[in-house]
């Protein structure tokens, strides 16, 4: 009988237990996100691979940094995750961009988890106001090219203004 009733107990034991989650994370603030973050910053992922970099495996993700609060200023980083959520690993979808909070050990330069405050950036406005202004943007900029972003209103005033004279001067005249 007392066997029975072990059995039962144990089978009711199983059936009602909580699910089990390896990855467990204590919530942070902005600031001490920030504070316990090597670098900062809001990038869109332009491509994510297998990490064979570090022993460690999970998948490293490229990102088009395009603001940067914290860490050393760099158009492309590439940070680390664990390759599931039960080992804290962050899931990125490449062309989405994101709020990146990355620590910086010896074993792996950038990582990223799922304890850490990184979020889609649409769903971090929170940390945004509370970040303020970057220290470095890149967005006028694309890879491979040169761009050339400027806010000088009167030199783009005087260069059409010029371009109008010249077609005022030359217009009716048949260059032959």
């Amino acid at each position: 009988m007392r066997v029975i009733a072990l059995f039962f107990l144990v089978l009711a034991s199983l059936v009602y237990a909580p699910e089990a989650r390896a990855c467990s994370c204590m919530k942070l603030t902005p600031s001490e996100g920030l504070t316990s973050s090597y670098a900062v910053f809001t990038g869109e992922v332009s491509a994510i691979e297998k990490n064979t970099a570090t022993r460690f495996g999970g998948v490293e993700v490229t990102f088009r940094v395009k603001q940067m609060w914290k860490g050393d200023p760099s158009e492309e980083l590439k940070v680390h995750t664990a390759g599931s959520s039960a080992a804290c690993g962050y899931s990125f979808a490449k062309g989405m961009t994101y709020l990146v909070y990355a620590v910086r050990d010896e074993a792996d330069p950038l990582r990223v988890s799922l304890c850490s405050r990184t979020a889609p950036i649409d769903k971090a406005k929170k940390d945004l106001d509370f970040l303020g202004k970057p220290t470095h943007v890149f967005e006028g900029r694309k890879k491979g090219g040169c761009s050339v972003v400027s806010d000088d209103t009167a030199g783009g005033l005087l260069t059409s203004f010029l371009l109008l004279m010249t077609l005022a001067l030359f217009g009716g005249r048949r260059l032959t």
